[in-house]
């Protein structure tokens, strides 16, 4: 059974998680994510386990059940944290200045090696070890953070009429993704502004 619990890392945004039990000590919490990246980095979700995750890194088992559940709660719960900045996105008063933001956290998370294998093993493909494949779980609740910034801003008025939100955040994301999952190049502030900058004058209201 799991409830909601706000997690916060390193006194960064606040993200709801609904796949912790809402009980879990923070130190615990910590420990067991810590470890899950480290799981999913060196295996992607493919060979994600419980069982082989607290073998290796010595954590009761019957502590990570009680919390989690299973495998794909802790996975999802270990992304989603890891994702915290973007899913809870500044409000910067434009929508302009929203998407530069965006554009600039999403780079910091890919920018590390951490980032780019988690990034990597999020890939959705046919080999998923879930049957409801926490992947897609995992690209709605990032899609939901972002809608936040285009809400917004469709209240603001900033946005044209009959723009497709969703075509409208992947301007932001795709191109930042392709070249962090296809280089090793990091990813500029410059890069950053050049792509919010378009995506903004692709929907903003003239």
């Amino acid at each position: 059974m799991t409830g909601r619990r706000l997690a916060r890392i390193g006194g960064g945004a606040i993200v709801d998680s609904e796949y912790v039990n809402a009980d879990v000590p923070e130190e615990v919490r910590r420990a067991v994510l810590t470890a899950a990246h480290d799981e999913l980095i060196r295996w992607g979700l493919e060979r994600f386990d419980i069982p082989t995750l607290c073998a290796r890194h010595k954590i009761d088992e019957a502590l990570v059940t009680l919390y989690w559940g299973d495998g794909r709660n802790l996975a999802l719960d270990a992304l989603l944290y890891w994702s915290d900045e973007t899913l809870a996105p500044a409000d910067t008063g434009s929508l302009r200045s929203d998407l530069q933001a965006l554009a600039a956290a999403v780079a910091r998370q890919v920018n590390t090696d951490t980032g780019r294998s988690l990034l990597r093993a999020m890939v959705v493909n046919d080999r998923a070890a879930f049957a409801d494949d926490r992947r897609k779980a995992f690209w709605l609740k990032r899609f939901a953070g972002f809608r936040m910034i285009f809400d917004r801003a469709v209240e603001r008025g900033e946005v044209r009429d009959g723009v497709d939100l969703i075509a409208a955040m992947q301007l932001i994301l795709a191109p930042i993704n392709v070249r962090a999952l296809y280089t090793t190049d990091p990813i500029e502030p410059s890069y950053c502004e050049a792509i919010a900058d378009l995506a903004w004058h692709a929907v903003a209201a003239r």
